[in-house]
């Protein structure tokens, strides 16, 4: 029974890594693709940011959800809470971070036709 629940809580904080990073992303996500090329769109915000924003998300909260396991916290409901308060904090920090990220990137200069 432990085996089941710990395998569909993983899943859970991977799926919530996951839309973090979903989240994080689109974010302003039709301003960076349009920005920086004068004859189209950047098509590498979605074939190359998505999916690494993504992916980073998951493996930030697995790896919040599991090194605790395995070296400092015991199968307890007081050791439960304090990894699930590591993911959020670890998503929080994420997700802050890719905001800050994306608002270092240069914005686009508005079309001003005559």
């Amino acid at each position: 029974m432990r085996k089941n629940v710990e395998a569909l809580s993983g899943t859970g904080v991977a799926l919530a890594g996951g839309f973090v990073g979903l989240l994080g992303w689109a974010a302003d996500a039709e301003l960076r693709a349009r920005a920086g090329f004068a004859t189209g769109p950047d098509w590498s915000v979605l074939y190359a940011e998505l999916p690494l924003t993504v992916l980073v998300g998951v493996v930030a909260a697995l790896s919040a959800w599991l090194l605790p396991r395995r070296w400092l916290i015991g199968p307890s409901v007081i050791g439960y809470s304090g990894r699930v308060a590591l993911v959020v904090m670890m998503l929080a920090g994420f997700w802050l971070a890719v905001q800050g990220w994306y608002a270092g990137l240069p914005e686009p200069m508005p079309d001003h036709k005559p």
